[in-house]
């Protein structure tokens, strides 16, 4: 008899996991639809029953019931199309970012011939926005369908200096805004955005602009890793992330969410 593996055990306990939550996700959204649309039924017809006379009929239960289950069951349906819908666009920018990054690996084993080409890629990104996106906090927010994820943009404080003057960051992260500028942490720490992509990742503090200069109780680092090709990495402190999205996130610490960035141009003036 062939033995099975012990990590084969580790990988189908994970699987059984996986499933057991969503089968348990699944009905509980049910159920929660279902006595939602029962509860507002039952007082639809509370509040427009009148007498009619011996002939009138009442409603019965087990048709509310019946009701009930049947629109739960249509937008319940509407939701996991929606949730198949931003599960692709998200696995597909990771791909694409993770696919960067492998490149990058690969290249670092060779000596390059010539970076201009990457060097411009960098460089014009000044001239427009990251979109981003995150398969891990679609995850940890049991994947809502309005979840809003963010974008990032970039700013050189002297476009004719770039290697001496300082870079700002704006980030919009659900309903937050956050800014970071790479003077505020001087000299005890310096952010530049490299020359041409590169695997290391460089950090920069963030805060409220409404907090008046003052950086957030939490940690507020944010690590880039510019990937080049319009691509990028985002880490941000799970904390952060709680004060955003709250949530099952609250109350974690020590942990960064991965975000994916895909360039958007600015249109021509």
């Amino acid at each position: 008899m062939a033995c099975l593996h012990p990590s084969s055990n580790r990988r189908s306990a994970r699987q059984d996991h996986a499933n057991g939550s969503t089968l348990a996700r699944l009905v509980r959204e049910f159920e929660d639809l279902v006595a939602g649309y029962e509860a507002n039924l039952l007082r639809s017809l509370e509040d427009g029953s009148k007498p009619h006379g011996d002939d009138a009929k009442p409603c019965r239960r087990e048709d509310v019931r019946h009701e009930a289950c049947r629109l739960a069951i249509a937008e319940l349906s509407n939701i996991y199309d929606k949730r198949t819908q931003i599960r692709v666009s998200l696995s597909e920018a990771e791909l694409q970012g993770k696919h960067e990054e492998e490149q990058l690996h690969a290249a670092s084993d060779h000596s390059p011939t010539s970076d201009e080409n990457d060097r411009q890629d960098l460089r014009t990104i000044h001239n427009g926005y990251f979109r981003l996106y995150s398969t891990e906090l679609f995850d940890m927010l049991d994947q809502p369908t309005d979840l809003r994820f963010g974008t990032l943009r970039f700013h050189q404080h002297d476009p004719e200096d770039p290697d001496q003057s300082g870079v700002s960051v704006e980030l919009a992260l659900g309903s937050s805004f956050f800014v970071a500028d790479s003077l505020e942490t001087l000299p005890f720490h310096a952010f530049k955005m490299p020359h041409s992509p590169s695997l290391q990742n460089r950090g920069i503090l963030s805060r409220k602009p409404e907090d008046n200069g003052a950086f957030p109780n939490y940690d507020s680092w944010l690590l880039f890793t510019f990937l080049g090709n319009g691509c990028l990495k985002l880490e941000v402190p799970i904390e952060m992330c709680a004060d955003v999205y709250g949530g099952p996130l609250q109350g974690r610490e020590n942990e960064e969410v991965h975000f994916w960035g895909m360039f958007h141009e600015d249109p021509a003036q």
